[in-house]
């Protein structure tokens, strides 16, 4: 047989193609392999993911190796391999005459294998006029995978197909498909599938299959996208009497668009009843049941279609209404309604019937506030026809409620987020939303278009040194009547910018300890300052001290040991915690104290019951006694204050295998401190 050049007009394109991919590279060999179970046989279909690899297989061919994995539920120790085919690979060319004769998609393989030029053209547009202009290579194997989807016994003329025959009930296969001849540097990714006759069931009917009535035509449409496993195509057929159907597609209607549903439009006579069913074709010929059968009329429609030209408010609260109508329409129909509803899309309901034809003004008593009107010609047959909605307004000088309930926050990139309680006017018709920048300055409007929700976001610059942001919120009504502005809502802004550090400007060892004193920033965020301190010769600081009154620029620290020298900073942070940079370090000698003379013991153990702490003094005048703890390398704490006359307490709440040191103050009534350390393990 002689292949010519041959221009196919095809009255589908290329869509879905379940058997194939494009997303592999020219040095991958993948192979996607499809089973079909029928009641005696399970047939197979393959193909390759790219054009190098169609081109390549389709001279080496592919080998076709079944194992059986399992009979009668159990599963072999050793599985049972058969070969079904060596090679498999298109039939010579001469071989392809009888079959392309009587098989439009047959020819199409043939000429994609064998042609010595292969063009698709649909005329000067359409997917086909696309793909006639990409690469021909391109060309023949997408037009090969399609027409093979379409035409099992090409598939399997061409070697992508096979038919195994001498499966048995009660065992399960193995099946491979494996190109032949690949070398080393190609990657090959074998077609697998797992299959048994146990696996055959009964094709399903298409589902959803309705039709839309129209005048002279109908729209047929059934759902696609749940049904896609099972079918690839589709037969429609039509019928007068309900017995007698013929197929009003010749080829397999396709999913063009892709889209959920799949939709025909069929041209009919209107006032003869049609009978139309779908029938389903899967990808290896098989046919479905046929859907449920529906039925119906073409309908004749009304020509001519009413106008509002205005509607006009008068002094009684009702409404004169004028609209056009073609007096060539007039003898069609009844009669006019008008109907009337709050909503553009709502559910118009009849305010006036029965309007003679020939009227085209009328007055409407009772319309809404604000609404919708429009006018619908009845006819006498067939669908009645609407006017376009028009609107109508009472007029109305009356603002809506102002807003209430305006709260929210900023995060932490500077979206604003804001909701406040949505107003119920019927006329109402959306919010206003207004930004300040600073207390008391006039608040500008952030939108035009009138926003319809009681949530808005907003997005603001945080590195700045405004720590605060206003809010207020006006309502709106449909004749744009605006509120007074709700109340003004201040937001504070996220802690981002580092307070400005504050300034050590005197410092002093004291009897009682050391005396700091500093300047701070004027920056509004700041809600305390921390004192930091470490020993001479130390790297790590410990947090001594925070002062959270933000007015205070002084603090003595009267934790300090006898003649120990010390290195002091102070932060400044913020309600969230942001610190400051530290200020500027200072270094101090606590003041010697005669020899701490006035404790004479100071000791620590470990009892059952917690850690026992003993000491003796003899200060005469003492003003209090004070018990510091630390764990490990954390900073001295107060933890406990002591009667003067105490001698004795038991720290019933240290943890074991926690180191703790305890530190002694005493201060007599002269300020004198005397101190003294003792550690426990």
């Amino acid at each position: 047989m002689q292949v010519r050049k041959t221009h196919y007009i095809l009255c589908f394109v290329l869509m879905h193609l379940s058997l194939s991919a494009y997303a592999v590279g020219n040095d991958t060999i993948e192979v996607f392999l499809r089973a079909n179970v029928t009641q005696d046989k399970i047939q197979l279909r393959w193909a390759v993911n790219s054009p190098s690899a169609w081109f390549f297989t389709n001279s080496n061919g592919f080998s076709l190796v079944r194992y059986t994995i399992m009979r009668d539920t159990v599963v072999l120790d050793i599985p049972e391999r058969t070969i079904l085919a060596e090679v498999l690979k298109p039939k010579p060319l001469d071989d392809w005459e009888h079959i392309a004769q009587r098989d439009n998609f047959a020819a199409i393989i043939a000429q994609a294998l064998y042609g010595e030029s292969f063009e698709v053209s649909g005329g000067e547009e359409g997917i086909s006029h696309i793909i006639a202009l990409s690469q021909e290579q391109q060309q023949r194997y997408a037009m090969s995978l399609l027409a093979a989807e379409r035409s099992f016994p090409a598939a399997v003329f061409a070697g992508w197909g096979f038919e195994d025959y001498t499966v048995k009930p009660g065992e399960r296969y193995l099946y491979r498909v494996i190109p032949l001849n690949v070398p080393p540097y190609r990657h090959v990714e074998i077609g697998i599938a797992f299959v048994g006759l146990s696996d055959y069931s009964e094709l399903p009917a298409p589902l959803d299959f309705t039709a839309i009535w129209g005048n002279g035509s109908v729209l047929l449409t059934w759902d696609y996208r749940n049904m896609v496993s099972f079918f690839s195509a589709y037969y429609l057929e039509r019928s007068r009497d309900n017995r007698n159907f013929e197929r009003v597609n010749a080829m397999p209607l396709t999913n063009i668009m892709g889209s959920d549903r799949m939709f025909f439009t069929d041209s009919i006579t209107n006032g003869v009843t049609y009978y139309y069913r779908l029938q389903g074709v899967t990808t290896f010929g098989q046919l479905s049941p046929f859907s449920d059968t529906i039925s119906g009329q073409g309908i004749s429609r009304l020509m001519h279609a009413p106008f509002i030209r205005h509607a006009i408010p008068d002094e009684q609260g009702g409404a004169d209404i004028e609209w056009s109508f073609d007096e060539r329409g007039e003898s069609y129909i009844k009669g006019f309604e008008l109907r009337q509803s709050a909503t553009i899309g709502g559910d118009y309901v009849t305010a006036i019937a029965g309007i003679a034809p020939e009227k085209r003004t009328i007055n409407h008593p009772n319309p809404l506030s604000e609404g919708y009107l429009m006018i619908a010609a009845i006819p006498f047959e067939g669908e009645e026809r609407l006017s376009f909605p028009h609107l109508f307004q009472m007029e109305d000088t009356i603002p809506p409620a102002i807003p209430t309930g305006l709260r929210g926050y900023v995060d932490t990139l500077g979206v604003v987020h804001l909701t406040w309680d949505l107003n119920t006017e019927p006329d109402f018709l959306g919010y206003r939303i207004y930004r300040g920048q600073t207390r008391g300055e006039e608040l500008i409007p952030l939108n035009d278009v009138a926003h319809t929700s009681n949530v808005f976001t907003d997005t603001i610059k945080i590195h700045n040194l405004n720590p605060r942001v206003f809010y207020a919120v006006a309502s709106l009504d449909r004749r744009y009547n605006q509120s007074d502005l709700s109340e003004i809502l201040e937001l504070e802004k996220p802690d981002v910018v580092k307070p400005s550090p504050p300034f050590i400007t005197r410092f002093e060892a004291t009897e009682n300890g050391i005396l700091l004193e500093w300047a701070s920033g004027q920056d509004e965020t700041i809600r305390s300052f921390r004192i930091f301190r470490r020993e001479r010769g130390e790297s790590e600081s410990q947090l001594v001290a925070e002062i959270t009154d933000i007015n205070a620029r002084s603090h003595t620290d009267e934790t300090v040991v006898s003649g120990t020298d010390y290195i002091y900073y102070i932060k400044s942070a913020t309600r969230s915690g942001l610190e400051s940079d530290a200020s500027p370090e200072i270094a101090v000698r606590a003041r010697t104290q005669e020899g701490n003379a006035g404790i004479t013991q100071f000791r620590a153990n470990r009892t059952p019951n917690g850690i026992r702490l003993t000491w003796q003094h003899n200060v005469m005048t003492v003003r209090s006694v004070s018990l510091y703890r630390r764990a490990g390398e954390e900073a001295f704490s107060l933890w406990r204050e002591a009667d003067s006359g105490l001698r004795e307490i038991t720290d019933t709440n240290a943890l074991r295998n926690v180191a703790y040191e305890y530190m002694l103050v005493i201060r007599n009534q002269q300020g004198r401190v005397f101190t003294e350390n003792v550690r426990v393990r």
